[in-house]
């Protein structure tokens, strides 16, 4: 039951025709919201569970949405969980779908299990993403058949290269220890390892041998950094320091990054181009010069089946179209002319540029190649803010960020970026 001292609150700060849940949403207090939830999910009708959905869930306020969340720990077995398993899968509203997700993945019952299962087949694939997610926090192997089914229903419908395809791999091989590609050859490795998976035993990579029928396909990359969604935006830095000249890496060092998501921090700056024991940098070793190049070369190669679209900034920012484009020759012709008027100047507007990046309908994955952190003399950008900004636009989204840097400018840039990268399930990438 809710204290007094909480009622008493609920009826001097809101109207007295609203329901209790109402007029805790309306104080905005994470709090009480989530007393109040609790209370309702004692003996929850399916009722109860439509106003905590209509009410909490769809508040969009980040804070009520998990305080509801936690409200629900102590719903048992009824009609009010079946109403929110049933709204998991059929909800108008992803975002309903995907927190109801979120919310079941974290109980033990069989009709909870079975709902998030079926996310990994939703029309949205934001929604599949956050199953697929929370799956992989639950580190059950008893999911490893459920997922080899869905990535066979990406690879049914040419989704190969697609990110939900890309993450079903990627959860797969973080609870078998094996890395392929089909879903045949997946199929064959748990079919001849069951026992052992199903112990959550970790299978020797050396040691697996496998008669695939897939033939994995290699996806684009952008220095290194492979491109692993057919829906893409790249988000490349043109402020004045983008002019910097950075001297060749040593011998035996790697040109592009590794794509490996671990970039090494060195420190220091871009030496000037007539200073230090290397003396003049020819133009061809100017960042942005650099990425201009490597930037056709991947829009050259990208599969037809690709949609991409290029936005550039420094204070301001600059879009070559307001949506995904195909990679048909005339629209590579088009992104080469916007490629081509790449000019270092003026600051450091990441914030503006991410902003825009989550505009375009449809993005899958953006890429960000910055070597610095965001800023601007006016109208300054708060680093951990927009960290968090991030996050929030993003949660219902799950798109990842993958980030390139430059090795020249590591230090509280590279931590930046590498942060942005790890909280959107993305990687970062270091060019020497």
């Amino acid at each position: 039951m809710l204290s007094a001292t909480i009622l008493l609150l609920l009826c001097t700060v809101t109207p007295t025709d609203l329901s209790p849940l109402e007029k805790a949403v309306r104080s905005g207090d994470s709090k009480i919201v989530e007393q109040v939830v609790r209370a309702m999910a004692k003996g929850a009708s399916a009722a109860d569970m439509e106003a905590v959905i209509e009410h909490a869930l769809l508040s969009d306020k980040p804070a009520i949405e998990n305080a509801a969340l936690r409200g629900l720990d102590k719903l048992t077995p009824g009609p009010g969980l079946t109403w929110l398993c049933t709204q998991a899968k059929q909800h108008s509203r992803k975002q309903v779908r995907d927190l109801l997700i979120r919310y079941l993945a974290q109980r033990k019952d069989v009709d909870s299990f079975k709902a998030v299962l079926q996310g990994l087949y939703d029309q949205e694939d934001s929604v599949a993403l956050g199953a697929i997610q929370a799956l992989l926090k639950k580190e059950h192997n008893g999911s490893i058949p459920h997922l080899i089914r869905a990535l066979q229903f990406q690879e049914d419908r040419d989704r190969d290269l697609s990110l939900v395809a890309e993450k079903l791999r990627n959860t797969l091989s973080s609870l078998t220890g094996a890395d392929l590609f089909a879903a045949s050859e997946w199929d064959a490795l748990w079919k001849s390892n069951r026992k052992a998976l199903e112990k959550k035993e970790k299978l020797d990579p050396t040691k697996i041998v496998i008669k695939g029928t897939g033939v994995k396909v290699e996806p684009p990359n952008f220095f290194g950094q492979e491109l692993v969604s057919q829906k893409i935006v790249f988000v490349l830095d043109t402020s004045i320091s983008m002019e910097e000249k950075d001297p060749k890496p040593e011998k035996g060092v790697e040109e592009k990054g590794d794509g490996k998501g671990e970039g090494t921090s060195v420190g220091g700056s871009s030496r000037k181009k007539d200073g230090g024991k290397f003396g003049e940098l020819p133009d061809s070793r100017m960042r942005l010069r650099r990425v201009q190049k490597e930037l056709k070369r991947m829009v050259r190669e990208l599969p037809k089946d690709f949609q991409f679209c290029l936005i550039s900034f420094d204070e301001d920012v600059e879009q070559m179209s307001d949506f995904l484009i195909k990679a048909k020759p005339d629209q590579k012709r088009r992104a080469f002319k916007f490629i081509d008027r790449f000019d270092p100047q003026g600051f450091t507007s990441t914030d503006r540029a991410l902003d825009a990046a989550f505009k375009i309908k449809g993005v899958r994955t953006i890429v960000l190649l910055s070597d610095g952190m965001p800023y601007r003399a006016t109208d300054p950008i708060d680093g951990a803010a927009l960290l968090d900004h991030i996050d929030t636009i993003n949660r219902f989204e799950h798109i990842p960020i993958h980030t390139i840097g430059f090795r020249a400018t590591a230090g509280s840039a590279s931590s930046f970026l590498q942060e942005l990268s790890r909280r959107s399930g993305g990687k970062y990438t270091e060019i020497p």
